[in-house]
């Protein structure tokens, strides 16, 4: 992976005889740009020729067979520049619209809606296998939903394949997205590995099966299988995913169970060709009634919003119910302004992350009342034993002190904040939100000198070995310092003012990270993660002081086609507890550079987020491990 998969074109350059506009995103074959000759628009894709030629070449005499109206077109091709080419191009028709997952989750689509447009899908594909074509990488980012018409459109045969193409990857599976991969590709590589010579050819029952993941997406909010763990192809193999009727009511049985038949796990069980799933959908687009026409989803929106009233009274089963009834309720279409909305949260019917129900201030209040003394006259009374505990003047005892927080804490709710759960803490989550101000990273070696009334922890030689907390000669002052932050915490229950921080918005991948990471075998089920340290001097010191802002880690070990050597960037994220971060560029030895979408994982037990090891008094520091761990993800939430 190289700088020159994602040639920069600029504005007003000429190519082919077509000017650049701007660009419109980047894969990992290459850079599409809209551009224009005369009054008419074009996508305009470059492929560099060192090492992708055989795929320009493929892809071209891709297009050259496909004439459908919801399959791209081809107009012309060449080389660029006229003396000495870097690159190959492509011109395309240029499909103005949406892609299919930015429709859904702006349009809220009824399944009447989604039906149409995977109708569409299925009649391109229908087009595309009758001339002997297989996409090999259908998902909703392949499809566009065309502004003029409505119709959706299959974009992106960069992975695709024809009859008697010539083979060009070495590995045994072709390249593709592991999520749409059907299982019998999976069950050809464990049953092959790597022998050499056998490779897995796609067809179109592969495409059908991930046009069935893409169905199961628009009615539920979620993927039938999670596959960045070596579980997930077990599950693909061996597990039937729950019908999207099951995890939403509002979906048909009857296109629930379509779905389900596209997914099944063996080609003989889903619909013959793409031709009969089109004439099975149009029975079912002429049987519709108006249940078809309810929006799959609930809307965000103060009209929607759940609220504690509509919640029983606070009994731990009831509760739990709600909860449940909660989370079976995706939410997708235009959000309103931040503040209005009394619901944020993201569509995802099968696990949508926990938020507790709203609770009065005046509710806050009394019960704050009520508990402050008890938790006064209980602090004082473990402060008062401790005190009267022997001790021994000269024994050393390790201590290490984990951030301090209340056991119990009840909050008021605010629109578009998270509030920390009273049986939770919030970074029990994978991801943690963005603080406001945030500035330059610090990283450096926790002084020697530190402070005797904090736990002082060594700097160790990089000798293996986890490094320990220096001794403390008594523990008394941990104790009640411990417990004076138990104290300010249950009279803070007190404070009419909120306890909560900024919601993090999720944050979409830079443009050809996912493809990249793809090809370099990031999301490898099993892919042994990567040894990183913090990129600091001196190199030696295990334990560090980092601060929120931007960051740059260096990777040890090899990770799959990553080399080691690797510098990550990106933005470190301070939370109560933990220390995360969002890495967006990778930079190799060589310096080339890559698009990523790479998380901190803890190297000890593979938690999102570094464990803070002690309190500072600058909630935008930390103290941690220098040593890590990273995780390719798909998108930052």
């Amino acid at each position: 992976m190289s700088p020159r998969l994602h040639p920069v074109v600029p504005p007003g350059t000429d190519v082919g005889g077509y000017l650049v506009e701007e660009r419109l995103g980047a894969g990992g074959f290459g850079a599409v740009y809209l551009a224009r000759r005369g009054a008419r628009s074009a996508a305009l894709k470059l492929i560099p020729l060192w090492g992708l030629t055989a795929w320009a070449e493929r892809e071209v005499a891709i297009l050259l067979r496909l004439k459908h109206a919801n399959l791209v077109r081809i107009r012309g091709h060449g080389q660029w520049p006229d003396e000495a080419p870097q690159s190959f191009f492509i011109v395309m028709d240029y499909v103005e619209g949406r892609r299919l997952d930015e429709w859904a989750t702006e349009e809220n689509p009824s399944a009447r809606e989604v039906l149409r447009k995977v109708l569409g899908v299925a009649r391109g594909l229908g087009a595309a296998h009758r001339a002997k074509v297989v996409h090999r990488d259908l998902k909703e980012s392949n499809v566009v939903v065309r502004d003029a018409d409505g119709e959706a459109v299959v974009v992106d045969f960069g992975a695709g394949g024809y009859e008697s193409a010539p083979r060009i990857t070495g590995g045994v599976l072709p390249p593709g997205t592991l999520e749409y991969r059907a299982p019998e590709a999976w069950r050809f590589q464990q049953e092959h590995g790597d022998a050499p010579g056998r490779a897995y050819q796609p067809g179109p029952s592969d495409d059908l099966y991930a046009l069935g993941v893409v169905l199961y997406w628009l009615l539920t909010g979620s993927r039938p299988f999670q596959l960045d763990e070596a579980e997930g192809v077990e599950a693909v193999l061996n597990r039937a995913p729950r019908k999207p009727q099951a995890l939403n009511p509002r979906v048909p049985d009857a296109l629930g169970d379509v779905c389900m038949r596209l997914l099944a796990k063996v080609p003989e069980e889903r619909p013959p060709d793409a031709d009969s799933l089109c004439a099975e959908l149009e029975g079912l687009l002429a049987q519709a009634d108006e249940d078809w026409d309810v929006k799959l989803c609930d809307a965000h929106g103060v009209d929607t919003a759940t609220t504690l009233a509509e919640a029983p009274q606070a009994v731990e089963d009831e509760l739990a119910q709600w909860l449940k009834r909660r989370k079976a309720r995706p939410r997708r279409g235009p959000r309103p302004p931040r503040g209005e909305g009394a619901d944020d949260c993201v569509s995802n019917a099968a696990a949508i992350p926990f938020e507790p129900p709203p609770v009065a201030r005046s509710k806050v209040l009394r019960v704050a009342a009520w508990m402050a003394p008890w938790m006064v006259l209980i602090v004082g009374g473990l402060v008062l034993a401790r005190g009267l505990m022997p001790s021994a003047p000269h024994a050393e005892v390790a201590v290490e002190t984990p951030p301090v927080a209340p056991a119990f804490a009840i909050t008021s709710w605010a629109p578009g904040q998270e509030v920390a759960t009273p049986w939770r803490p919030l970074e029990a989550d994978e991801a943690a939100g963005p603080l406001d101000g945030a500035s330059p990273l610090a990283a450096v070696a926790v002084p020697a000198t530190h402070s005797k009334e904090k736990v002082s922890v060594k700097m160790m030689k990089d000798t293996g070995m986890l490094p320990q907390p220096e001794t403390q000669r008594s523990r008394g002052t941990t104790i009640g310092k411990t417990l004076g932050l138990g104290v300010a915490a249950c009279l803070s229950l007190a404070c009419p003012s909120a306890e909560v921080r900024p919601t993090s918005a999720p944050e979409d991948c830079p443009p050809g990270a996912i493809e990249a990471m793809e090809q370099l075998g990031l999301f490898a089920p099993g892919l042994k993660r990567p040894l990183t340290t913090f990129d600091l001097n001196p190199e030696d010191a295990r334990i560090i002081n980092v601060r929120e802002g931007t960051t740059t880690v260096r990777m040890v070990s090899t990770w799959g086609g990553m080399p080691p050597g690797t510098l990550f960037s990106g933005q470190l994220l301070v939370g109560p507890e933990r220390v995360y971060g969002r890495l967006t560029t990778a930079r190799t030895l060589d310096n080339e550079r890559i698009p990523v979408c790479v998380q901190f994982v803890e190297a000890e037990d593979a938690r999102i987020g570094l464990l803070k090891r002690e309190l500072t008094s600058d909630s935008s520091s930390a103290i941690v491990y220098s040593s890590l761990t990273l995780k390719a993800v798909r998108r930052f939430e």
